[in-house]
C-alpha cells in the first residue's frame, strides 16, 4: 500500500517549515513592535523618546519620529529659523507649540514677528535665545503679552540656540535700522557656551574643543530606520552611543502637590560651567558683544535693558538641590552671579526675575515645563507681568535720549 503524503514528508522539510514559520512570526512581531513604538512614541518615557526621536518614521523617508525643528545651523548666527506658517514645533516630545515666522526685508533668517509691525513706529526690540523666542504659542509668549499689556510695539528678534555674539549681530542687521528706543536683551547662562560654539564654527576660536563632551555617533542604517533595534541597544546598555541625546535627559524628578518637575540634565553642567576653558573664552566674547551693543544703542539715544533668565533648578531650589547636589547648584549660581557682577561693573541696567520666580514657585506655581528647561505659559505670564510693572515705573526707556538725532 503506498505511503500517504504526510508519511513521505522528510524530517528536513518538516524542520524547514517550522523554522520558516518561526522566522515569519519573529518578523511579524518585529514589524508590529516597530509600528507600536511609532504609535506610542509620545507616550514613552523621556529617556526612550530622546534616543528614538531621530529614527525615521518610515524607512527611506526623511521625516523622523520627532519632526525636524524650524531652525537650522548658520555660519553668521549659529542658528536661524525658517519662515513658516502655523508650524507645529516640539521643544521635547511633551512640549509642542504653534509657530509663525517671517523674514524681514527678505533677509536671511526669520523671526516671530511680522513685517507689518516692523514697518510701524517701533517702541522696542527684544533680543535673546529660545527664552525670547518662547517655547509657547505666540499669544502665550512673554514678548507678546508684554506688548499687549504695555500697549507698545515690541519686535521679537529672539533666535533659538544663540549667544550674545549672534544676538548682537541680529541687533546690527535687524534691530538698529529700526532705531528702537528700548532694546530688551534676554540672557541665559549657556550664552557663553553658544558664543564659543559660533567662534568654533567659524574657525575663530582660540581654545581647542573639549574632548570630554558627548558627540553624536554616526548611526547605522538599522539605527536610522529601526526603533526596535535602538530600543534593544539601550536595553543592552549601549547608552554611550546615544550620550549626545541623553545629555538632555533630566535625571531627577520631584513631585510636590501639583508640581512635577525634572531636574539635572548633564548638558547644564558642561554648558553653564565658566571654569571650562571653552566657556571662559565664550564668556569674554559675550562681554565684548554686550559692550559693543550698548555703545551702538546709546549712540542714537536708545536704552539697553538686560533680563537675566534663571534655570529651573535655581527657581525651585528647595526641590532641586537635594537631588542635584550642592556642587551642581553652586555651578549654576556662579554663572548667574558672574552676569550680575558684570552688570554692576559695567553700569548696565540688568533685571533679575529670580526673586519673583522663586516666590511664585514657593507658592506652588509651576513656571517651567516638567520635561523642558523653558518657561511654560504660566512662567511667561509671570515674567510679562513683572516686566510690565517695571516698565510702567520707567517710561523714559521708550523715549530716545538727547544724543539721538
Amino acid at each position: 500500500m503506498p505511503a500517504s503524503p504526510a508519511a513521505r514528508t522528510s524530517p528536513l522539510r518538516t524542520w524547514a517549515g517550522r523554522l520558516l514559520g518561526i522566522a515569519f512570526g519573529l518578523a511579524l512581531a518585529w514589524l508590529l513592535a516597530e509600528v507600536l513604538l511609532r504609535v506610542l512614541f509620545f507616550g514613552l518615557p523621556p529617556r526612550l523618546q530622546l534616543v528614538l526621536q531621530p529614527v525615521r518614521l518610515t524607512p527611506f523617508s526623511e521625516r523622523r519620529l520627532l519632526p525636524a525643528p524650524l531652525w537650522q545651523p548658520d555660519i553668521d548666527y549659529l542658528t536661524i529659523a525658517r519662515p513658516v506658517t502655523d508650524f507645529e514645533q516640539f521643544g521635547s516630545a511633551d512640549v509642542r507649540f504653534r509657530v509663525t515666522t517671517e523674514q524681514l526685508w527678505g533677509m536671511r533668517g526669520a523671526f516671530r514677528t511680522r513685517q507689518e509691525l516692523v514697518d510701524r513706529y517701533v517702541d522696542g526690540v527684544v533680543l535673546g535665545d529660545s527664552f525670547a523666542f518662547c517655547f509657547t504659542d505666540d499669544a502665550d509668549c512673554w514678548v507678546s503679552r508684554l506688548a499687549q499689556q504695555t500697549g507698545r510695539n515690541l519686535i521679537n528678534l529672539g533666535v533659538v540656540s544663540t549667544g550674545s555674539v549672534a544676538q548682537g549681530r541680529v541687533l546690527e542687521s535687524h534691530g538698529l535700522p529700526l532705531r528702537p528706543p528700548l532694546v530688551l536683551w534676554q540672557w541665559f547662562g549657556n550664552d557663553p557656551n553658544e558664543d564659543y560654539g559660533l567662534a568654533a564654527l567659524r574657525g575663530e576660536a582660540q581654545t581647542p574643543p573639549a574632548g570630554d563632551l558627548p558627540t553624536a555617533a554616526e548611526r547605522s542604517w538599522l539605527e536610522e530606520n529601526s526603533a526596535v533595534y535602538v530600543l534593544l541597544q539601550v536595553l543592552l546598555g549601549q547608552d554611550d552611543r546615544y550620550a549626545a541625546s541623553l545629555q538632555f535627559l533630566d535625571r531627577y524628578w520631584a513631585q510636590k502637590g501639583d508640581l512635577r518637575l525634572g531636574f539635572g540634565r548633564p548638558y547644564l553642567w558642561s554648558a553653564l560651567d565658566l571654569d571650562r576653558p571653552q566657556n571662559a573664552e565664550g564668556w569674554r566674547l559675550s562681554q565684548d558683544a554686550i559692550r559693543s551693543a550698548r555703545a551702538q544703542i546709546e549712540a542714537y539715544g536708545g536704552h539697553l535693558v538686560i533680563v537675566l533668565m534663571p534655570t529651573k533648578e535655581q527657581v525651585y531650589r528647595e526641590l532641586a538641590e537635594p537631588l542635584i547636589g550642592a556642587e551642581h547648584m553652586a555651578l549654576l549660581d556662579a554663572t548667574y552671579q558672574a552676569m550680575l557682577t558684570f552688570c554692576d561693573a559695567e553700569g548696565l541696567t540688568c533685571l533679575d526675575p529670580l526673586p519673583v520666580f522663586a516666590e511664585r514657585a514657593a507658592a506652588g506655581e509651576q513656571l517651567y515645563y516638567a520635561t523642558d528647561i523653558h518657561l511654560n505659559p504660566r512662567g511667561n505670564a509671570v515674567l510679562a507681568e513683572w516686566l510690565a510693572a517695571w516698565l510702567a515705573d520707567q517710561p523714559d526707556v521708550f523715549t530716545l535720549g538727547e544724543t539721538g538725532s
